[in-house]
């Protein structure tokens, strides 16, 4: 069997290739180097979710912060490693939908009840809404190292609406805004939308376009588009755009190099 990273290898051989924009250096300018920093990942879910679906979105989102990870490592003064895991499944009706806050704040609750909410990790609850527009595809308010945030994927809305690849991506998606913020992203590219460190390249036909995973929900503005439903966050300009009107959407795990070096900032800051 191959090797984790003869896989990896592999992974990154068959991603589309990122050009790396103008950017500052990742680094920080500490003296001497920091503590090593693990980025702690528990993925849980409603009872709804099935077993198949979860297994494969903890994949995904295993794949995304080990990038993140990897990366911080290479880039920065002090030793990064990663921890995704599979949670629990909180019991029918614990977690409650109506609102974004709701979201958040029931998740939280369950979590703290049940001697579940690790300090520093981030928690990511997938629920499965798929009729509940106001909590849209999914949501994060805070970030790691902040005593356990919590961000949620709404898997019920992706999974109907779109595809396999977009529930995964906006599962990452969702993670990601826990190790970045604008402060962020605003040395790397001009400004603090963090959306915009995204990405979308030309598929190989020069037809299609690959989105990346900050960039999911937000390709295309309009119902039907590149997700069945368009993000409502901020959006400016993708660290990477192709400059035609796609025929075709895909979606790729692989991190843009904007991603990289903006989670890298923030980790070296932490």
């Amino acid at each position: 069997m191959p090797s984790r990273r003869a896989l990896l290898q592999a992974v990154a051989a068959s991603a589309p290739a990122f050009a790396q924009p103008g950017t500052d250096s990742t680094t920080t300018n500490a003296d001497a180097p920091a503590s090593p920093l693990s980025v702690g990942t528990v993925v849980h879910r409603v009872p709804s979710i099935p077993d198949r679906t979860f297994r494969r979105v903890v994949r995904a989102v295993d794949r995304g912060v080990e990038q993140v990870a990897r990366n911080a490592d290479r880039e920065l003064d002090r030793e990064v490693t990663f921890d995704v895991a599979a949670g629990g499944t909180a019991p029918r009706g614990t977690v409650v939908t109506n609102t974004r806050d709701a979201v958040w704040e029931s998740t939280a609750d369950w979590l703290d009840a049940e001697g579940r909410r690790d300090p520093d990790a981030l928690h990511l609850m997938l629920v499965d809404e798929p009729l509940q527009q106001s909590i849209g595809y999914g949501g994060n308010r805070t970030h790691l190292k902040n005593g356990g945030p919590v961000s949620y994927a709404n898997v019920g809305a992706t999974e109907q609406w779109d595809d396999a690849a977009v529930t995964d991506n906006m599962a990452v998606h969702e993670v990601l805004h826990g190790l970045v913020t604008p402060f962020d992203a605003r040395p790397i590219i001009g400004r603090g939308c963090e959306h915009d460190l995204g990405a979308v390249v030309p598929a190989g036909d020069g037809r299609g376009a690959i989105v990346t995973p900050l960039a999911t929900a937000y390709a295309e503005t309009t119902v039907g588009g590149e997700t069945q439903w368009p993000g409502s966050g901020c959006l400016g300009r993708f660290s990477r755009d192709v400059r035609y009107d796609p025929d075709w959407w895909g979606h790729t795990y692989a991190l843009s190099e904007a991603t990289l070096a903006a989670t890298a900032r923030y980790l070296g800051r932490i």
